[in-house]
């Protein structure tokens, strides 16, 4: 299947979504310094942001996981299979979030562990 059309809104809302979690933190006072936030690794920041218990910067840091993933799975050539059981993701499913992680079964079977 043909994911391509995929790869550049995850890339561009990546890119968003860092700035916007930089900025946030900036906003709520988990770091006044502008440079600190901006040469601290984005993996501390999300861990950071996740450990706040602010639901915006916890929310926007869970999604930001989300589309690193999907993101690398283009990278490493696995986009659009499924993180556990590794079949293809429904098209339909990825048109609705090209950064879903999960095909349907999967989803369905471990509703209480993920997403």
């Amino acid at each position: 299947m043909n994911y391509k059309n995929f790869q550049y809104p995850l890339e561009t809302e990546y890119l968003s979504l860092a700035e916007q979690l930089k900025n946030e933190m900036l906003i709520n006072h988990l770091n006044n310094n502008d440079t600190a936030i901006n040469n601290t690794d984005l993996n501390d920041l999300i861990v950071m942001a996740k450990s706040s218990f602010i639901p915006n910067l916890f929310d926007m840091a869970i999604r930001l996981e989300k589309v690193d993933a999907a993101v690398c799975s283009f990278k490493l050539g696995m986009y659009g299979l499924c993180a556990d059981c590794e079949e293809e993701i429904e098209y339909s499913d990825l048109e609705q979030d090209p950064a879903q992680p999960r095909c349907k079964a999967c989803r369905e079977h471990s509703r209480y562990h993920h997403d």
